[in-house]
């Protein structure tokens, strides 16, 4: 079983290298409408049409009608000390998403570091990346972690380390998607440890933030050994709170 794991993993990573190559070479259709970019996954157009977050509560990063704390956080205020998100989640962002993690787009993940970089600019601390890390075992299926892919080229943009190894997911839990927000936090629970000392302040890197459970427990795991401020920093941001 564990040698057929690998030898998956191997053909995942040389599928990624020949849409790379192919979008270097010759213009690609966008992603969404089919119109042909030579630049990014996306046109202009349906770039201009992402469903972008105005104002967000900036501790769980939920929209909001202005950039207020938001009512469950000043009940439950989370570990991290600030949270950012560019998206809603809903189409097309899912889409896009899904084709990022699931369907080997790795083109995604340049374009939202390169949008989150934009979206932080000058604002954002002196601290380590830290991508929210999967189990061993999804890597090896997935062939990589996407928000490791993200936190890599974000590096490139902001001048900030990157720290793939400081967290990691100690229990392969099921997938939080389809469970119940009560059932995302037992599921969640305990599900990273810290090897070594984190790094004193830290952004954590993830592509959704749905009901906040795994981001918590990331941020919480962090924080008890040793790490003293928190952001986290995602793509999209769930509507509602599960």
């Amino acid at each position: 079983m564990a040698k057929h794991l690998r030898s998956d993993s191997v053909v995942r990573q040389l599928a990624h290298l020949v849409p790379r190559l192919y979008n270097k070479l010759l213009p690609v259709p966008c992603f969404l409408c089919g119109v042909e970019t030579a630049d990014g996954p996306l046109c202009p157009d349906c770039m201009a049409d992402l469903p972008e977050i105005s104002h967000q509560c900036p501790l769980c990063a939920i929209p909001m009608q202005s950039d207020t704390i938001c009512g469950d956080c000043l009940k439950n205020p989370p570990p991290q000390q600030k949270s950012i998100s560019l998206f809603t989640y809903q189409d097309p962002v899912d889409r896009c998403i899904s084709a990022f993690k699931y369907h080997q787009q790795l083109g995604f993940a340049s374009l939202f570091a390169d949008l989150l970089a934009k979206k932080v600019q000058h604002d954002y601390p002196l601290a380590t990346l830290v991508p929210v890390p999967l189990h061993p075992i999804k890597i090896r299926l997935r062939g990589f972690n996407q928000s490791q892919e993200i936190a890599k080229r974000l590096s490139d943009h902001l001048s900030l380390p990157v720290n793939p190894h400081c967290l990691v997911r100690s229990r392969n839990t099921p997938a939080q998607s389809q469970l119940t927000a009560k059932a995302r936090r037992q599921n969640i629970r305990n599900a990273f440890s810290c090897i070594g000392p984190p790094p004193d302040s830290v952004i954590l890197i993830d592509d959704v933030l749905t009901s906040g459970c795994t981001v918590r427990e990331a941020a919480a795991t962090l924080q008890k050994a040793g790490c003293h401020r928190i952001e986290v920093w995602t793509i999209a941001r769930a509507i509602s709170h599960y």
